[in-house]
Order: structure tokens, then sequence, then C-alpha cells
């Protein structure tokens, strides 16, 4: 599968910024639905806006230049706790000491990435990212794999939401202009529902992918600077035997009509 659109450009934080953050490499691609930027070195989301109003962005995107740096969380960062038998629990991340991820062949896929080399030493899964196109949704998928000789315990896997719903220091035009509310149902068949804050559609549903309830909400344990409360979509509590893989991950759909729940 092919991206729709596939371009290369720098994101900057604007002209009083520009001098003061280096530039974002990103990659562009589309959907029929969403407009969509990955950073390069990250394979990240920069970006996301609904093809109906390209001039609205999900994202904080135009703050990526200033949140490009380690402890910032973004769409298609991964927090992992896990333990082998008899031991204690280990939390690895994407986001804490960021190394360049190891990009893999896009086969049927937009984008594809072995997170291993940005999660830390002691990893004792294979995790890979992919992000599809599937039947005109944007999917975001992890595939966690057992290639060791011992089970691993997934006690929780966290998705960071990170949605512009930023308030403070901001005037009431940009709040109506740009921001966004998040509110999460959790559940099985949880889902999280994101609304652009002046109430007009079109509006976001990030639903699960295959086995992924929304089985928490959670705040970060530390923020990397004010505003940055952005809360995860945690799902987990299984086992891979050695030689086991599952997939996780979320799908992002469009509302035209707007936020119905």
């Amino acid at each position: 599968m092919k991206p729709y659109l596939a371009l290369t450009f720098a994101l900057a934080a604007g002209p009083a910024l520009a001098t003061d953050y280096p530039a974002i490499q990103t990659k562009a691609y589309s959907t029929p639905q969403l407009l969509f930027a990955l950073r390069s070195d990250t394979q990240t989301l920069a970006r996301l806006t609904p093809v109906a109003d390209p001039s609205f962005d999900f994202t904080p995107g135009p703050r990526e230049a200033e949140r490009q740096f380690d402890g910032y969380r973004h769409i298609g960062d991964l927090s992992l706790k896990l333990r082998l038998p008899g031991g204690a629990w280990q939390r690895y991340d994407t986001y804490s000491a960021r190394q360049p991820v190891r990009v893999l062949p896009a086969v049927r896929v937009l984008a594809a990435a072995d997170l291993g080399p940005t999660m830390g030493a002691g990893l004792p899964l294979t995790v890979e990212r992919r992000w599809l196109n599937d039947k005109g949704a944007l999917v975001l998928r992890y595939t966690l794999v057992n290639r060791g000789s011992q089970a691993v315990e997934v006690g929780e896997a966290a998705m960071p939401m990170v949605f512009d719903n930023m308030i403070a220091g901001r005037t009431p035009d940009e709040i109506q202009a740009s921001a966004s509310t998040v509110k999460p149902h959790i559940g099985d068949k949880g889902l999280v529902e994101v609304a652009r804050l002046n109430g007009q559609p079109p509006a976001l549903r990030v639903l699960p992918d295959g086995r992924t309830p929304l089985t928490g909400w959670q705040p970060p344990a530390d923020q990397r600077a004010a505003n940055e409360d952005y809360a995860s979509w945690v799902t987990g509590g299984f086992t891979l035997k050695p030689g086991a893989k599952r997939d996780i991950g979320l799908r992002f759909v469009i509302r035209p009509q707007g936020a119905t729940r």
C-alpha cells in the first residue's frame, strides 16, 4: 500500500522561533479522510488535519519544533511496563532518551520502524510500529514479539494521545480556532472522541485496532514542561510466551458531523 502523497518538508515553530529550534524534517502522507506528517527521525505524528479543513490541526503541530526534545510525547510513541518470571516490573519507552528508529521496508504500509533503538537497553521484546491506510482509515499498529526463551508479562502498553487541548497562554480567538476537547470512553469497546472546541465539524474518533481495549486513561507520571499533561490510551494485562507475538493499535476516523457521544 502506497501513500497518496509523500513529500519531505521542514516544520519550524514560526518566524519568532525559527532561530531558536532546529527545523524538523518530516514526510507527509494522506488518506481519504486525513492529511498527516511523520517526523523523519522518530516516525511520530507531527501533523494531523482533516481533508475537509486542512487549516485545522488536531495535534500541537505548530509547536513541533519546540517539542522535539527528550521527554516530550507524541502520537506514535509507546511506553511498556514489562517483567520476566520472578522479576520486577521494568518500564521502557520511546521518548525519554530518543534515538533514531530503525526504518523498515514499507511493504503494504505507509511507514514502518523497529522501535528497539529508542526504547533503551534490556528490552525483552521486539517492538515494531506501522502506519497503515486500512480501507481509508489511518491505523497506528504496534507488533510485540517475544524472541527470547522466557515468557514476558505485559502489564501496560501506553500510547500517548497528544491532541491540541492546550488553553493556557492562548487568546480566546486562538482557542476557538485551534483547540480541541478530548473525551475518553473507557471499556473493552472504549474509544476517544476529539472534538473542535468551537463546535464545528469534523470531529475525530480514535478506535481500537484489534485487541486493544481502553482499560485506562493515564496522565503522564512526569511532565517535560507546562501544558504537557497529555494522557495515554492504556491497554495491557497479557503475557507473551517465547515465540509469541501480538498486535495492538489504534484507528483514527473522521466523523463529518462531529462527535455524538
